[in-house]
């Protein structure tokens, strides 16, 4: 617990990137190739450590970042304002981050130190660390070296329907259905459900994007949510996409697993395109891939669409950049 009743400790957010920029630089944190615009996100993606930031008020004393690697926790960044020094902001700033690993069931805390910096082995010694005589080696990764992951061949189907089909009567599956669309959905909830229905089929570009850039997209008038509930519980979800011009696009179409084969995609799929078809537009679009569930397609062209497209992307490994959960994998074409 902080030291100071006024002080307190909390994760970083995106607000206060200019202020702690502006704390490693006056702590010296920031000479070449440190660059809190990269190594903040890249922290903040990989879902293995934090950057916690003490204040005071709104005044931003001092920084940490702790991160694991599986075995052992690593600190790094640790800064306090210089003229806030020798008040045991530090030592609180540690003590935070050692229960985060603790928590975590990490036995041991690691840090580097140039040799240039006497004084900041001297404040570890006195918190119990000790120097543990190993070889570190390292090698710098150069743009080039990217180009070694592995890459993912995805098969990208575009399909269009170009007149309000017949009404064709799906059956309505069984238990308490609901179909409700939701307005100003929280970015959480729209995280929520991509993850749910899309983890298991590699499901990755809208988790590229930030907070603000896919509440612009969830929360543009002209694009439409709706969330299937059955028995009171979020099974799906599906958009629909007004932005282009004289075309509607049904974005997303998916349900979470425990409920895939009750035959509720169909239905949801009947449900957007009725929905799609009300502002009359020239055309109804739908994409479907290699990576998606394989009874999409034959499911999408069951209902009317045509195929008027194919395209072969290969992209990043999903789990190798922490967008989707390592353990998974896809339905390679």
């Amino acid at each position: 617990m902080p030291e100071s009743p006024s002080m307190q400790i909390r994760v970083y957010r995106d607000e206060d990137f200019d202020a702690v920029a502006a704390l490693w630089t006056a702590c010296g944190l920031d000479h070449a190739p440190n660059d809190p615009s990269i190594d903040i996100p890249i922290l903040r993606a990989s879902k293995h450590g934090e950057l916690f930031l003490a204040f005071e008020g709104g005044l931003l004393l001092g920084s940490i970042m702790i991160g694991h690697d599986g075995h052992r926790a690593w600190i790094y960044r640790l800064a306090v304002r210089p003229d806030r020094r020798h008040q045991k902001i530090g030592r609180a700033l540690v003590h935070h981050a050692e229960g985060w690993a603790a928590l975590r069931g990490l036995r041991k805390v690691q840090l580097m130190i140039r040799e240039t910096n006497p004084d900041v082995q001297a404040f570890y010694a006195k918190l119990g660390y000790e120097v543990t005589p190993r070889t570190v080696m390292a090698r710098w990764i150069e743009p080039g070296d990217r180009e070694k992951a592995e890459k993912i061949k995805v098969v990208v189907n575009l399909l269009e329907m170009t007149e309000r089909p017949a009404r064709n009567v799906v059956p309505t599956p069984q238990g308490k259905l609901a179909i409700l669309k939701a307005e100003k959905m929280p970015v959480r909830f729209f995280r929520y459900l991509y993850a749910g229905v899309g983890d298991p089929w590699f499901w990755y570009y809208r988790r590229y994007l930030s907070d603000e850039q896919t509440a612009s997209i969830i929360h543009d008038p002209k694009v439409e949510l709706y969330v299937l509930y059955l028995e009171g519980s979020p099974a799906g979800y599906v958009e629909i996409d007004r932005r282009a011009e004289g075309e509607v696009t049904i974005n997303h179409l998916g349900l979470m697993s425990e409920f895939i084969g009750k035959g509720l995609g169909p239905w949801l799929l009947a449900f957007a395109i009725d929905t799609a078809w009300q502002s009359d537009p020239r055309r109804v679009l739908i994409e479907t891939c290699s990576l998606d569930h394989p009874s999409a397609l034959p499911l999408y062209q069951k209902a009317g669409f045509r195929p008027i497209g194919q395209r072969t992307e290969f992209i990043d490994d999903p789990r190798l950049t922490g967008h989707v959960p390592a353990e998974l994998e896809p339905r390679l074409p």
